[in-house]
């Protein structure tokens, strides 16, 4: 696996994180509906081609497996494509995140049940929780802090 840093400013690599964002997030946010994933789509490519750090997890043969979204320390999208769940991509990536850019906050939506116990085992408490998500839609959100974990 390599990890790369990209610039989604070529729009190949923005439609391809927004794919992976997309097949993502059908597998793992069952209280969003088709029309609340066509709603953020265009917001989410939005924020992918805005992001100040974006590292992508690939194949040698250039297949590109996942992807974290870093901004001002904080973990604002992980997504990994769902052929590649329980790999060791998505902690490939945060450990990444962690160890070159001091990442210590991340974002997870409550009902997310995997992601929150992805992130509790590697290492994350929450510290304070939010009734809607950032756009003001119903989606309560827990706020979450790094305490630490032995890197492996």
């Amino acid at each position: 696996m390599i990890l790369e840093k990209v610039t989604a400013n070529k729009a190949r690599i923005a439609e391809d994180l927004i794919l992976i964002w997309e097949y993502s997030v059908q597998k793992t946010h069952s209280f969003l509906t088709e029309q609340d994933i066509e709603k953020l789509r265009p917001l989410v490519k939005l924020a992918i081609k805005n992001m100040q750090i974006l590292i992508v997890a690939k194949k040698r043969c250039g297949d590109i497996m996942g992807f974290i979204a870093i901004e001002n320390k904080k973990v604002e999208m992980l997504f990994v494509k769902p052929n590649y769940f329980n790999k060791g991509v998505g902690k490939a990536l945060l450990f990444f995140a962690i160890k070159n850019y001091d990442v210590m906050l991340v974002d997870v939506n409550e009902q997310n049940k995997k992601a929150l116990a992805f992130y509790e085992y590697m290492g994350f408490s929450v510290f304070a929780c939010s009734k809607t998500d950032g756009a003001g839609n119903p989606f309560p959100i827990l706020h979450m802090r790094w305490k630490g974990k032995k890197q492996k």
